[in-house]
């Protein structure tokens, strides 16, 4: 499930390009307090590991990049945000719309409209789509002696593996059920092009994603994960949301 967010502003809507931890805070203090203390502090746990099971865009609209290096928006501007979890959903949409104004970075923002989106389903067992990336898309390991952290980009091998296994283990925080070595490849479109790579700041830690169009092929039931919960890790930071493109 997805929704959209439409906003304006008075002005022009000046931010630094750093935006995405203000976009998350934005989301986090429009749901109830005690939602937003367990998806921040907790989330869900598998093995371990935390999940928030939420994803979000970069905001959209015309904008243009000024010499200062901060980013210019002309309204609307629009926000996605999806997650599997219907009560945050519905929890954010009534916060927005309770409040209507907001501050983003110290820019007074108005709420012009929530859309709800269509769910995605596909028919069959596997299905090919070609999507549009809202947000980057990331892959990485960590090296045990070291703790380097290593990116990959979508061209290598082993991007899709992992991509995998990180829908398996929502697959299975979701359903109770586990897929363990479905189908599923990222496919990129095109020529490796490093306009496309981007290197994000978020609260000083860097993490390097990409946008760009892919194909995704391979068991429907990670397709259908990967539109709920995004692409690849850190999701509620505002990485791996995408749209369909041809719907």
């Amino acid at each position: 499930m997805r929704i959209k967010l439409k906003f304006y502003s008075e002005g022009p809507l000046v931010i630094p390009v750093q935006y995405n931890h203000a976009v998350q805070s934005l989301i986090y203090n429009n749901i109830s307090e005690e939602l937003a203390e367990f998806l921040h502090e907790w989330g869900f746990v598998l093995n371990g590991q935390r999940f928030k099971l939420f994803t979000f865009s970069r905001l959209e609209g015309r904008f243009r990049m000024r010499k200062d290096r901060k980013i210019e928006f002309t309204s609307p501007v629009e926000l996605t945000v999806a997650s599997p979890i219907e009560r945050f959903l519905q929890e954010l949409s009534e916060g927005m719309l309770r409040r209507h104004a907001f501050n983003l970075l110290r820019q007074r923002i108005y709420l012009e409209s929530v859309s709800v989106c269509s769910p995605f389903r596909i028919d069959g067992e596997e299905e090919e789509i070609k999507i549009k990336m809202l947000s980057p898309v990331m892959a990485y390991e960590t090296e045990r002696h070291s703790g380097k952290t290593i990116y990959y980009s979508p061209w290598d091998d082993i991007f899709s593996d992992l991509l995998r296994i990180n829908l398996e283990k929502k697959y299975l925080l979701l359903t109770g059920k586990e897929l363990q070595n479905s189908d599923f490849e990222i496919i990129p479109i095109g020529p490796r092009d490093k306009r496309y790579r981007k290197i994000l700041n978020y609260k000083n830690t860097v993490i390097k994603g990409w946008l760009g169009i892919y194909k995704l092929r391979g068991e429907k039931r990670l397709i259908e994960t990967a539109y709920d919960t995004g692409l690849g890790p850190k999701n509620p930071q505002g990485f791996g949301c995408f749209e369909i493109m041809g719907r």
